[in-house]
């Protein structure tokens, strides 16, 4: 397969176009006035926004919940109103994830909202015409299409996790690589191996084929960053096409934190598609969103 970047100067124009999707930042101890908390208590992890007037980030966490979303939790907020100046105040709040209910009831919060909806909230704020959200994680992937600015499907894979992101750091630790190490070197492998969208076990054995005829250890992770976006577009959502997904594409999730990974993306889809530079808080950044816009007047 080609090249996933032709050189330096293409891969800096790729970093500078996806650097640039962030929510403005305000100092939060400068800040006063009325501010909104989401807080997305996840399976293994918790994550927490704050964000003012004009949907800024105040402040962010993410962290291992530990088994205890709501100790961890509890830190966070903890860390919000240490921070928070005598001029400034949580005016709404509201939960999202798996934990929605507990954290809502615990901690007396205004609004409990579903991940779906708070992750389209989200991708909005990036692009408001927003029509395909694409979230893939270590061990799960979910597409959500958006139709009339409503959430109108979601997908999520069934059982194998070949088109997510632990199959990639499994293979980096098999090679006594870091997941980062083992991304970065896709970036420029002159001949990357085409592996298919084969399930894990049988990818597995083309990886190894692929080693015995001699591809080098960067060919490899550019094929397998291509294979799971070619698993995740035509095995898990089926789409035909890739002109299927949408025009206005929001991606997020810790896979897509990989910069092979996204490149592949994109030019199987031949689309330029937003990645936030806060991916990995997009469901708590979406819930306070959600809790601004819904507080009472």
């Amino acid at each position: 397969m080609p090249p996933l970047f032709d050189s330096q100067g293409e891969y800096d124009a790729f970093l500078t176009r996806h650097n640039a999707m962030h929510p403005p930042e305000v100092d939060i101890h400068t800040y006063t006035g009325a501010a909104w908390l989401g807080i997305d208590a996840g399976s293994t992890t918790t994550k927490a926004a704050l964000v003012g007037e004009d949907g800024s980030l105040l402040y962010s966490f993410y962290s291992s919940n530990n088994g205890n979303p709501l100790k961890t939790t509890i830190r966070s907020i903890k860390e919000i109103y240490e921070l928070l100046p005598k001029d400034a105040r949580i005016a709404y709040s509201c939960s999202t994830g798996y934990g929605e209910a507990l954290i809502k009831a615990a901690l007396l919060l205004d609004e409990g909202e579903v991940e779906t909806v708070s992750h389209y909230y989200a991708a909005a704020f990036f692009d408001p015409e927003v029509d395909c959200i694409l979230d893939i994680g270590g061990q799960d992937m979910k597409c959500i299409r958006i139709k009339n600015h409503t959430v109108d499907n979601v997908q999520l894979n069934e059982a194998c996790s070949s088109g997510c992101g632990s199959f990639i750091e499994t293979f980096a630790k098999s090679l006594n690589l870091s997941i980062q190490d083992f991304a970065q070197a896709a970036l420029f492998a002159k001949n990357p191996i085409d592996l298919g969208t084969r399930c894990t076990v049988f990818m597995n054995s083309s990886v190894k084929q692929a080693q015995k005829e001699g591809a080098t250890v960067e060919d490899i992770s550019a094929g397998l960053s291509s294979s799971i976006v070619k698993n995740a577009i035509y095995k898990v959502i089926r789409a035909k096409t890739p002109e299927e997904l949408g025009r206005h594409i929001v991606v997020q999730g810790g896979t897509f934190m990989n910069d092979a990974v996204l490149r592949s993306f994109e030019k199987e889809t031949g689309k330029e598609v937003i990645r936030p530079a806060i991916a990995g808080l997009m469901g708590a950044f979406g819930a306070a969103l959600y809790a601004r816009e819904t507080q009472p007047a």
